[in-house]
């Protein structure tokens, strides 16, 4: 008897082992978490942030695109690719141009290097995860 296989990247995820949901949530605040940023206090003056902005921007798109990516080709380690895509400028550009602008002992600094271990990490396994789809290793996630 085959099991039915999942009709939504949701259902998809959701049928993954805990430590893999736990890592999936954790992505989500991470992301989501720069929302409680957009808006800060800078050199005596409120304005709105852009990394906030280009974190949130970027996990929207990746989701919008897993699922598209997701509903053509499956389950597969190829879904990395739409995070290399949208999360990968955001981070490198926070990475290597704006993260040095927001010192680590305030929220904003402390959030956004807790953001670029999460971020970084997620993105280096996508990579790998992309590169061992292209190279014929087309099996499930955890599977």
């Amino acid at each position: 008897m085959e099991t039915e296989l999942p009709k939504t990247l949701a259902e998809a995820m959701a049928s993954e082992p805990l430590w893999l949901r736990a890592w999936i949530q954790l992505l989500i605040v991470a992301n989501l978490g720069a929302v409680a940023f957009v808006v800060g206090r800078e050199a005596g003056r409120w304005r709105v942030r852009p990394e906030p902005i280009a974190i949130v921007v970027g996990f929207a798109a990746a989701g919008i695109s897993m699922g598209a990516l997701y509903e053509q080709v499956g389950y597969v380690r190829l879904l990395g690719l739409a995070h290399l895509v949208f999360w990968g400028p955001a981070f490198a550009w926070i990475l290597l141009a704006r993260r040095q602008r927001h010192p680590l002992r305030s929220p904003f600094g402390a959030y956004l290097r807790f953001y670029l271990v999460i971020a970084g990490t997620s993105l280096a396994i996508d990579a790998i995860d992309v590169v061992r789809y292209l190279a014929g290793d087309g099996q499930l996630w955890g599977r």
